[in-house]
């Protein structure tokens, strides 16, 4: 079946009609967007719905909360991306969250047993919250998450 250009401009313009800040706020809590992509995000929508009087004119503001948290810093990781892909791939298999695949790859469909095993292990929706934890705690002291965070998405679509 062919779709039009037509077509597509619709399903588009839709897609666009449905969204809404909660989306953006679900993702960002998700940890699948960085603070700055939401809040373009929501500038966007802020900007699309100034002449329908939707979400953020002035009669129906939206109300944000200030990030208490610190800037991250600068990069860290010196290495090519796919040698950054091999050692946060390592450093699940190493704390439990996955298996092992072969050469060091994790197995995403895997979900570790026994005493060794991560709590949160073996589901990709938890990465962001065990990563973000060991930069935190020191464990990952080699890259930030901002660096890490595509490795994260790579291995949740492998599972799609």
């Amino acid at each position: 079946m062919k779709i039009s250009r037509r077509q597509i401009r619709k399903i588009i313009k839709e897609a666009l009609l449905l969204e809404e800040p909660s989306d953006y706020a679900k993702d960002l809590k998700a940890g699948n967007i960085t603070r700055a992509e939401y809040n373009q995000l929501v500038r966007d929508f802020e900007n699309r719905n100034q002449s329908r009087g939707g979400y953020g004119t002035p009669g129906n503001p939206i109300q944000f909360t200030p990030s208490t948290r610190a800037p991250e810093p600068g990069p860290i990781w010196t290495g090519t991306p796919k040698e950054l892909e091999k050692r946060v791939h390592g450093y699940l298999i190493d704390i439990g969250f996955y298996n092992e695949s072969h050469n060091g790859w994790v197995n995403p469909m895997s979900k570790p047993i026994g005493p060794n095993a991560h709590p949160d292990g073996g589901y990709t929706s938890n990465i962001p919250k065990v990563i973000k934890a060991g930069i935190e705690s020191g464990d990952i002291d080699w890259a930030t998450w901002s660096e890490i965070e595509p490795t994260y998405r790579k291995i949740d679509r492998s599972i799609d």
